[in-house]
């Protein structure tokens, strides 16, 4: 342990001397969250608190219904098409929907049309009212289509008395965005953990290449403990990323991952554990740094798009979501879906024992690696 502790030692003075270094341990965390802070922040101003206005040049009983669909506390509806342009173009409004004529008798006939969007802000915000609209004129017509002309008014009074259960739904689609960020969060995280526990596998390498290891076999300290040494430092160091990067998730930005940061923790150690192992089995295999840095890069980089780390899975075609299975991050996201949704430990308990196997894996090819390359001249 003595041995050990001096590898321990001797590689943390190392890190305190290279302020680059600390400075990458420290800011890749944060950059984690803040790719998808502000990414995720922007959808969500964009689709909640985008300032409407609404003209209605077909007065009727549907057209009234759809604005009232429509009203919130960010739409305002204007009598006047000229007074709404020129709300548009002073930026009072980030956007315009015009109910043309025809746009009542429309939904009698079951083909709702004549709406028209206008807007200075460009793509991202038109589509954002686009859907906004949509969504207004299916619940329209919906009511259309379950009653008839006379009674249309009764079923739309009877609607527009449930907005509460409206105003649960949005929440809800917060709460859902606040998941959706925080398990991108840690998706890219774990990329990010991977090319920090890479450096691992490069360092064994580095050192057998400029014969300090050899020199170091000349002293009281077995190869064995000196990979426990480096092993130890290497997950201790990817351990402290973590708690920097839970701990501004939690007090910095205030983001709730809508499951328990402490169970959080629990997926993240057993990943971390599982990243220390495959790096020791790419450095033991490999037989160069120029070698084992170009499989790193692959590697964790196309694994990490393929696993839904980086972009949500279900937007990939459906096989490439079968690929996604036989990657180790691919678990580690099943398993924070599978928090958010209020499971226990034991409903992660597939993920877990898959990450598991993958450590155990990773470990037996180390382990085979070391003992073929055991005498010294060919270690590593």
């Amino acid at each position: 342990m003595k041995q050990i502790g001096w590898i321990f030692k001797h590689n943390t003075q190392i890190l305190l001397k290279n302020k680059f270094r600390i400075f990458i341990m420290l800011f890749l965390p944060i950059l984690s969250i803040l790719i998808y802070f502000f990414s995720y922040g922007g959808a969500q101003s964009s689709t909640e608190a985008l300032k409407v206005g609404v003209v209605n040049q077909d007065q009727g009983k549907y057209t009234v219904q759809l604005v009232q669909s429509l009203h919130d506390d960010h739409t305002q509806e204007f009598t006047h098409l000229k007074e709404a342009r020129q709300a548009l173009k002073d930026d009072q409004v980030a956007a315009l929907i015009l109910l043309e004529k025809g746009s009542n008798h429309s939904f009698i006939t079951g083909t709702p049309k004549h709406f028209k969007i206008a807007s200075k802000q460009g793509e991202l915000v038109t589509e954002a009212v686009k859907t906004r609209l949509s969504s207004a004129i299916k619940q329209v017509d919906t009511l259309v289509k379950a009653s008839d002309q006379q009674s249309f008014s009764k079923y739309a009074a009877s609607f527009n008395q449930s907005k509460l259960s409206i105003e649960q739904k949005n929440i809800d689609n917060h709460a859902d965005l606040m998941k959706a960020m925080s398990a991108q969060i840690i998706g890219f995280l774990c990329m990010m953990l991977l090319y920090a526990a890479g450096n691992l596998g490069e360092l064994i390498l580095k050192e057998k290449e400029n014969r300090t290891f050899y020199r170091l076999m000349t002293t009281p300290i077995t190869a064995i403990k000196y990979i426990l040494g480096n092993a130890l430092f290497t997950f201790c160091m990817l351990l402290f990323e973590i708690c920097i990067c839970l701990l501004a998730m939690k007090f910095v930005f205030n983001i709730d991952p809508g499951m328990s940061y402490l169970a959080l923790f629990f997926v993240l150690i057993v990943f971390i554990l599982m990243a220390v192992l495959l790096s020791l089995a790419l450095g033991f295999s490999a037989t160069s740094r120029k070698s084992v840095a170009a499989i790193q890069v692959i590697l964790f980089t196309v694994s990490s798009l393929l696993s839904g780390a980086l972009i949500p899975i279900f937007v990939m075609p459906t096989f490439m979501q079968k690929i996604a299975h036989f990657m180790p991050q691919y678990w580690v996201m099943e398993a924070i879906s599978d928090l958010q949704k209020n499971g226990s430990l034991l409903d992660i308990s597939m993920s877990f024992l898959v990450l598991c196997g993958y450590a155990l894996l990773f470990f037996s090819i180390a382990a085979y690696k070391y003992k073929r390359n055991n005498q010294l001249q060919s270690f590593v």
